[in-house]
């Protein structure tokens, strides 16, 4: 379960800023867009959606949470000694040029939240620290300075001795993982649950689905949830093909298809059933479409995204969409939106964090978000991204959230960008 995420000196974020899940005390839709979190005191969103104006920063974003978990899960193993650590800080600005870069991550593993965050350059990791949360007071399992360590009660005194052979450029909560460390194992764990998907690239995710449907356990759940989109199709047949087979499928020159053939394996092809019908409508049999070459764009997508989909709310998992709306329809983003803060379909409280440019999420007819879930990115004339919800912009509960939003209220939009009437159009030819 994702608590808070916080970034500095990284990209467009140049002060710290962080993501919370933490919910406020607002009334609305407590019992369908919170859940009590295993802390007593803790109660988590299941959703969070961000808006902003196009360079605003919210791929940015999720491209620091995507550091922050690649980084933390191989610096140990996929790096030696000298590697340069592939790190981007904020470049807007002369006082963050030498300074490291900070990551900080609470999430809760079981019945215990953590809270672990590291500093580091392109060459060096500068610190680096883990705390548990017991009540209402932290406690401290190791914390880093360069090449020394303190190690809390919590953490084997062995741990010294991993500690020693821990590389200036990796962190130490991977190798105590990757030596089979309790606590270490379940923070990695954890963060593996954090699932990117880029909307304009998500056909990447298809073999998800696929894998899926291969499945007897999640083959009814994955055909489900297709058939509740409407697609046009109610099946979905999944073929192993050869890289012989597939090429002899198309007229490819045999010379191309001898160099796809020396490094080819199986792939999967994906075929739709869809209905034939006679002249008086009536059906008199079936057809398949190969879903690559003969189903649109929005079809192709939303298959890339039922696997995923369908996994995070099997196991509670983060999923996080960037560019969330790009070729489905509203009604269907509403729908998987739905999903996550459904009590009946999300019984083990799987988050989405998603960014948009469909304003009509946050109408107050659609009853999908709190105030406290709909977060605007905005970029200053400094080149500084600021994340803040509508909670903390004191927006009230019957404020007209699209309307105030669009026309530039709330600002992460580009409302304020004057074109010219006298723009001389010999600039477009």
């Amino acid at each position: 379960m994702l608590v808070r995420f916080t970034v500095c000196n990284y990209l467009s974020f140049k002060e710290k800023t962080s993501i919370d899940f933490v919910a406020t005390s607002l009334t609305e839709y407590r019992n369908d867009n919170i859940f009590q979190s295993p802390l007593s005191d803790i109660s988590l969103l299941k959703s969070l959606i961000i808006y902003g104006a196009n360079s605003s920063g919210k791929s940015n974003l999720f491209k620091a949470l995507s550091f922050m978990k690649r980084f933390m899960l191989s610096s140990s193993k996929e790096t030696t000694s000298g590697d340069e650590i592939n790190i981007e800080r904020f470049k807007l600005s002369t006082t963050t040029a030498k300074k490291p870069s900070f990551f900080e991550i609470e999430i809760i593993v079981e019945e215990n939240k953590y809270r672990y965050g590291f500093e580091v350059d392109t060459h060096i990791v500068h610190s680096e620290y883990l705390y548990y949360k017991k009540k209402n007071k932290e406690f401290l399992l190791f914390e880093r300075k360069f090449q020394t360590i303190e190690l809390g009660k919590k953490i084997d005194t062995k741990s010294q001795q991993l500690f020693e052979i821990t590389r200036e450029n990796a962190l130490f909560l991977s190798v105590l993982a990757q030596f089979n460390n309790d606590i270490s194992i379940k923070i990695i764990n954890g963060i593996r649950k954090v699932i990117f998907i880029h909307g304009l690239d998500d056909f990447m995710s298809s073999e998800d689905t696929v894998k899926l449907l291969a499945d007897k356990k999640y083959a009814p759940m994955v055909t489900n949830l297709l058939r509740s989109a409407k697609l046009g199709f109610n099946e979905v047949k999944i073929e192993k093909i050869s890289g012989e087979e597939l090429f002899n499928k198309g007229n490819l020159p045999k010379e191309l298809q001898k160099l796809f053939l020396r490094n080819s394996r199986e792939s999967n092809v994906v075929s739709t059933k869809h209905n034939v019908y006679d002249e008086n409508n009536l059906l008199v049999g079936e057809k398949f479409f190969d879903l690559n070459s003969e189903e649109s764009l929005g079809t192709k997508k939303f298959f890339a995204l039922a696997g995923p989909i369908i996994t995070a709310l099997t196991y509670g998992n983060v999923l996080i969409i960037d560019e969330f709306d790009s070729r489905l329809h509203p009604e269907l983003c509403k729908a998987i939106i739905k999903l996550f803060n459904s009590e009946e379909f999300n019984p083990h409280n799987a988050q989405l964090i998603i960014a948009s440019h469909n304003s009509t999420f946050i109408n107050s007819t659609n009853k999908l978000f709190r105030r406290d879930q709909i977060i605007i990115a905005n970029k200053t004339k400094f080149g500084m991204t600021s994340l803040e919800s509508l909670y903390g912009k004191k927006v009230r509960k019957d404020a007209s959230f699209e309307k105030d939003y669009l026309s530039g209220k709330y600002e992460g939009t580009n409302i304020n960008l004057i074109i010219s009437n006298q723009l001389n159009l010999d600039l477009f030819d």
